[in-house]
């Protein structure tokens, strides 16, 4: 929470407690805040009762919380005069309890708008008050005031849309946008003129909601869909690599991220059986390494390493994928992965290729068709070639039967022999090449495959 000018008085008013000398500028602040703090409770008190959004207990806990905050700050003007020291504490905890009293009404108020029918906070608000209409309490200043805003609103969900660069996915969500914005505009025309039947009110009620979630399903399953065909096989892992793009881009600060590796590990723990073969375990547990360097340097600022660091987290995934896919025997961590991507909705009849092969595939085929540069594509080879050069190094660990690890060692060469073929077809793409890329990949999918449980 950024700090207010409650808050700057109340430091100020603990240093004077302990003895240091902050009299004159705190007199400043108090000079601001004593007027605006009466200009606030005037125009609660005039507006607030008529305000859906505030129960009766909000009203009175903020009313008297800002009545609080004003003799807080009288207190304090009328020790300007008096020495620093002890003195001063019992009027600077006053106005702490006050700030306090005023926080807790407004996470109150918070809560109920977050609680509500939608994702979104404002259409939230306007349920409260199309609801406390639907009740026969007629649209008021509060009211007319929030539906003026719905410009806004429209203009920062049609941005947002704005950012995805896939035209399907704008068209779909656009699509939801035009439904609910209908709505929302014909409620905002029934506020204006103050007419509407209970019967209208009910259907935009249901019809906001209805759209509203219509529209977080299209995103949710375009952010799953993004996710899972991100540089690792876990979407869980992708969604740190996202939320460290808008840390780099300055979007969310240091906390979020460490926050969101932490959610990240929390989460694979959790999944991943205990009584897992000990390579896969290295595996994770490397992984989860990972993870935590990246926290601290998250936290410490240092972007350079962090970004370093970025390459360890894609290895140490592919790393721990491969072995949870061809590997280990235990159906468990299969599913872990084919849940998180690996594998994609496969039925239990047929497996489809793995997500990294059938990604290389499809980007190998925009490419000859001229629809993209080759760039993605050698990222996906070099994350191949990372892959299997891993494995290669550990399949001698593992406790798996000799046909086991001899069909990994021959799943492992078709790999390599297509990413050889795959840098042949980025210097001179053709159709032939393709299909042959194809024929190994399809055949190595398949030994893979062969390896894991299905799932039932």
């Amino acid at each position: 929470m950024s700090q207010t000018i409650s808050d700057s008085i109340l430091e100020l008013s603990r240093k004077i407690s302990q003895g240091d000398d902050q009299r004159e500028a705190l007199g400043e602040l108090l000079t601001q805040a004593l007027p605006a703090t009466q200009q606030q409770l005037d125009s609660f008190i005039e507006h607030a009762p008529q305000n859906p959004e505030f129960t009766k207990e909000m009203v009175e806990q903020f009313q008297d919380g800002l009545r609080n905050l004003k003799t807080s700050f009288e207190q304090l003007e009328s020790r300007l005069d008096d020495e620093p020291g002890p003195a001063w504490t019992a009027a600077s905890e006053h106005l702490h309890r006050a700030i306090v009293a005023i926080r807790k009404a407004q996470s109150a108020h918070q809560e109920l708008i977050e609680d509500g029918d939608t994702s979104h906070l404002y259409l939230n608000r306007l349920l409260v008050h199309l609801r406390a209409w639907q009740a026969g309490r007629a649209p008021g200043p509060m009211t007319l005031g929030l539906v003026q805003s719905m410009p806004h609103f429209e203009q920062d969900l049609r941005s947002f849309i704005d950012e995805f660069e896939d035209p399907s996915v704008q068209d779909r969500m656009n699509n939801h946008v035009e439904r609910l914005m209908d709505t929302c505009h014909a409620v905002v025309d029934a506020v204006q003129s103050g007419e509407a039947t209970p019967d209208e009110i009910s259907h935009w009620i249901s019809q906001m909601a209805q759209f509203s979630q219509d529209l977080d399903q299209t995103l949710a399953e375009t952010v799953e869909s993004h996710l899972s065909m991100g540089p690792t096989p876990f979407p869980v892992v992708n969604l740190v690599n996202a939320a460290m793009d808008r840390f780099l881009g300055q979007l969310i600060p240091a906390e979020e991220l460490a926050d969101t590796m932490d959610q990240c590990e929390d989460w694979l723990r959790g999944q991943l059986p205990t009584d897992t073969d000990p390579s896969l375990s290295q595996a994770a547990e490397e992984l989860f390494k990972v993870l935590q360097e990246m926290r601290q340097t998250c936290l410490a600022g240092d972007v350079d390493l962090l970004i370093s660091q970025r390459e360890s987290l894609f290895a140490a995934a592919e790393n721990l994928a491969m072995f949870a896919a061809v590997l280990s025997p235990d159906e468990g961590v299969v599913n872990l992965v084919s849940t998180e991507g690996l594998s994609g909705g496969a039925t239990s009849d047929e497996r489809p290729m793995p997500a990294l092969l059938a990604t290389i595939m499809q980007q190998a085929e925009s490419f000859l068709s001229g629809s993209q540069n080759s760039d993605k594509l050698e990222e996906s080879v070099q994350a191949l070639e990372r892959l299997v050069t891993s494995t290669e190094g550990q399949v001698s660990r593992s406790r798996d039967s000799v046909e086991v690890k001899q069909r990994t060692q021959q799943a492992l060469e078709l790999l390599n022999e297509a990413s050889n073929q795959l840098w042949d077809f980025v210097e001179s793409a053709s159709e032939e090449r393709l299909n042959s890329i194809e024929d190994l990949l399809c055949e190595a999918s398949d030994v893979v495959n062969s390896l894991a449980p299905r799932r039932r």
